[in-house]
């Protein structure tokens, strides 16, 4: 992993430029907790943060190899701008904080998570493919949550 570093540090360059943001990404190892979490973005600290083994881990999983490990990355980080990029990000985490209603709850959470990788299909057109098949596994999530 360490020596593709330099490949995911020109990643992350060139879709800081391309998304014009300015949020600080930091690459972590490991994600913190036991779920298998790729990225995160935090809106109090306008951070986002990559985990390294665990998007190596999903992409193995997904492809069963890490022969399309910088593509996966680059999904994932331009989901995670996404989140950064999005304008009603703020209001919708609100109102979801304050809804005791679980059904609403996932209403805005699927809502938040379709803005992020709308924007992620706009910086990273050419990777339309394997964020198309990213994505549903994603949304998928929260629909097998909604239905436990």
């Amino acid at each position: 992993m360490k020596k593709k570093e330099h490949h995911f540090q020109q990643i992350i360059r060139k879709l800081q430029e391309l998304s014009g943001l300015d949020v600080d990404i930091l690459l972590e190892d490991h994600f913190p907790g036991r779920r298998m979490i790729g990225g995160k973005y935090s809106l109090e600290t306008n951070v986002v943060t990559i985990y390294l083994e665990e998007v190596r881990k999903q992409c193995f999983r997904l492809y069963g190899s890490d022969e399309k490990l910088l593509d996966y990355f680059s999904v994932i980080l331009a989901h995670e701008l996404g989140h950064a990029a999005d304008q009603t990000l703020m209001e919708l985490s609100m109102v979801r904080a304050g809804n005791s209603d679980q059904q609403k709850r996932k209403q805005l959470s699927i809502r938040m998570e379709e803005n992020a990788w709308n924007y992620a299909r706009r910086l990273v057109p050419e990777l339309q493919n394997i964020l198309n098949v990213v994505m549903e596994r994603s949304l998928a999530m929260y629909e097998i949550e909604r239905d436990k």
